[in-house]
C-alpha cells in the first residue's frame, strides 16, 4: 500500500485548482524555507547567531514567547514528526502521511505552525488537522492547532483554532475526490512535478545551511 506525503496531495490539489505554469519562486518563500530551517536547528541546540538578520531574530524570539519551550529539548514539543492516518476509497485503502509539529498541553496534544503569511487555516493545515484526528483518536472538537504568524511589516500574531465535525467531514470528501482523479491530475511533466515540489516548506527536506 503506497504512502501518500503532504507534499503529493498538496501538488494534486493545486494542479487540480490551477496550472503550474506561472509558478515561480519568490523572496518570501526563500526567507520561509530559512525561517523554518532555523527554528529547526536553534531546537537542536547549534550556534544560529552567525545566520540571523535583525528581522530572523525578532521573529524566533517572539516565537519563543508564542510557544513557550520550543526551544528548549527538554520540553515535550516535537518538530517534524511523521503521523500517518488510513484513508479508504472505493475499495483501495491509502495511507496519508504529514509532517506534525506538536506538544502536550495539560495531558492533551496540541499542534503548532509557523509560517510568514495569514493566521487562517490553509488546505495543507486543514489535511494536517484531519490526518492528526485520525491518528490521535481525537474527535475533531478536541484538537487544536495553534498558528504562529509573521510578517516584515508588523509584529508577529498567534491564533488558536479548532474545528469542527462538518470541517472534518468536508475535508475527508475533498481528499476522497482527489485520490480518486490521482491518475488524471499526475498526468503532468515530471519537471513541473520536481520544479513545484522543490518550493514545498518541508523543514526534513531543506538542504541544512553549514555553521
Amino acid at each position: 500500500m503506497a504512502v501518500i506525503t503532504l507534499k503529493e496531495l498538496i501538488f494534486l490539489n493545486r494542479q487540480r485548482s490551477s496550472p503550474l505554469g506561472n509558478f515561480q519562486t519568490s523572496e518570501l518563500s526563500r526567507q520561509q524555507q530559512q525561517f523554518q530551517l532555523l527554528v529547526r536547528q536553534k531546537r537542536m541546540g547549534l550556534n544560529i547567531e552567525p545566520l540571523l538578520d535583525r528581522q530572523l531574530a525578532l521573529w524566533l524570539e517572539q516565537l519563543s514567547s508564542f510557544i513557550p519551550g520550543i526551544f528548549e529539548s527538554r520540553k515535550k514539543i516535537y518538530l517534524g514528526s511523521r503521523w500517518k492516518a488510513q484513508l479508504k476509497v472505493d475499495s483501495d485503502n491509502h495511507w496519508l502521511e504529514v509532517p506534525i509539529n506538536a506538544g502536550v498541553v495539560h495531558n492533551k496534544v496540541r499542534l503548532y505552525e509557523w509560517r510568514i503569511g495569514s493566521p487562517e487555516l490553509n488546505w495543507s493545515d486543514r489535511v494536517k488537522l484531519w490526518v492528526s484526528c485520525q491518528y490521535l483518536q481525537y474527535r475533531p472538537e478536541d484538537l487544536w492547532m495553534v498558528i504562529c504568524t509573521f510578517s516584515p511589516d508588523c509584529n508577529g500574531h498567534i491564533k488558536k483554532m479548532c474545528w469542527n465535525q462538518k470541517d472534518y467531514y468536508a475535508l475527508e470528501l475533498e481528499l476522497k475526490s482527489l485520490l480518486l482523479k490521482k491518475d488524471e491530475i499526475s498526468k503532468v511533466s515530471q519537471d513541473e512535478v520536481d520544479k513545484y515540489h522543490s518550493l514545498i516548506t518541508n523543514i526534513d527536506e531543506i538542504e541544512e545551511i553549514p555553521l
